[in-house]
């Protein structure tokens, strides 16, 4: 699939198979053994050990001299509730259309793409958050709450368009202080808002509960589970060879494709190894100098549910132009040479993809094609599907 103009894109993991062989292609897939029922991927951690040097870094970030990323104490959201959701196979209906209220669309978009990720949908019709939370019954605002209520109405099989008017009232919460209605804002940053406000919604009852929840912990309720990793950033030190690795959450990846042309080789680009020498030399621990040194990315923890940003928008010097040029993406994709255990396959197939069609980020108009249960792909475009 190729896009001049896609701003997400939205990918869950292949089903793996019992072959002992390489996967052959689609066509060749009658003498490939039946698939397993999905279990989101993770990566197993060894805990920290009473004399791991684990240091805690601004921004949710971790220095840790083990390698092996932080690891929760306990999960806010069952792990086996989370499995569960990605193996129901419940036929429903197609979503409604949503009404444009006003240069409302990357509003729409992102409700679109999000109504239709399998294993949220299935958690927001279960009714599951909202018949315990006590946010919403006292006149508060809780995203989730109003994410459930919203999803009900989309899937319930009317063909009427639907105006989300519930959550365009609360837009500045969620969708950031910055959101006017009215005013043509960005997809993306409303999809990071949207989410983080989700996020918020599901902690608040541990943190009533418990007081301060451990940072780790923190990144265990159902969002961060469905679409959050672990980025792992690796200094090496060219002096005495000494590893230094920070992992640092996220919740989609925005990747530069002013110098590419496909998604792998933004991924290349993104994952690239850079020297650090002259005044950006790297202050090693085990030496105690300034020395060279080189530093790469990783996805150490890849999600269930990840989500890419294409940066076609230009802000350089005051500029808002867009880069315009086709960059080009497969159905599928397997990240595994992009992770910190590259001899693991990390198969994703693309579910949804959000678009900006448009010239400049000052103007234009957002869209979203997202993949049905049945397979069949659908195109959302405010009222119209």
């Amino acid at each position: 699939m190729s896009s001049s103009s896609a701003g997400a894109l939205k990918l869950q993991p292949q089903p793996q198979r019992h072959n002992h062989h390489h996967q052959q292609q689609q066509q060749q897939q009658q003498h490939v053994a039946p698939e397993r029922a999905f279990l989101p991927r993770t990566i197993d951690f060894v805990p920290a050990t009473a004399s791991s040097s684990s240091t805690a870094l601004p921004n949710g970030a971790t220095e840790d001299a083990n390698k092996t990323g932080p690891v929760p104490a306990y999960y806010l959201y069952p792990r086996d509730r989370v499995r569960a959701l990605f193996e129901q196979r419940v036929p429903r209906k197609v979503g409604r259309g949503l009404h444009n209220a006003g240069n409302t669309c990357f509003f729409n978009s992102v409700l679109q793409a999000l109504t239709h990720t399998l294993p949220l949908q299935s958690f927001l019709l279960s009714g599951e958050h909202a018949s315990a939370c006590q946010v919403n019954g006292s006149g508060g605002c809780c995203a989730l709450c109003l994410f459930e209520s919203h999803a009900r109405e989309a899937l319930a099989g009317v063909k009427s368009a639907l105006h989300p008017k519930p959550l365009l009232k609360r837009l500045k919460e969620l969708g950031g202080k910055q959101m006017r209605l009215g005013r043509q804002e960005d997809a993306h940053e409303f999809l990071r808002h949207f989410l983080d406000a989700c996020h918020r919604a599901a902690l608040r009852p541990a943190s009533i509960r418990n007081g301060e929840v451990p940072l780790p912990v923190q990144h265990t309720t159902l969002v961060h589970q469905l679409f959050s990793g672990y980025l792992r950033s690796q200094v090496l030190c060219l002096e005495c060879n000494h590893e230094s690795s920070t992992f640092d959450p996220f919740l989609d990846l925005s990747l530069e494709v002013k110098n590419a042309s496909t998604l792998e080789k933004a991924l290349e680009g993104f994952t690239k190894t850079e020297k650090l020498c002259g005044p950006n030399r790297y202050k090693c621990k085990r030496c105690q100098n300034h020395v060279d040194a080189t530093k790469r990315f990783f996805i150490h923890t890849t999600p269930p549910l990840l989500t890419f940003q294409l940066k076609r928008f230009d802000y350089s010097q005051g500029f808002r132009g867009k880069i315009s040029k086709n960059v080009t993406f497969g159905t599928s994709v397997d990240l595994a040479r992009f992770t910190s255990r590259p001899e693991i396959e990390a198969k994703y197939r693309l579910y949804a993809v959000i678009v900006h069609s448009g010239q400049s980020a000052r103007s234009g108009h957002y869209f979203a094609f997202a993949r049905h249960a049945s397979g069949t792909w659908y195109h959302f475009d405010d009222e119209m599907v």
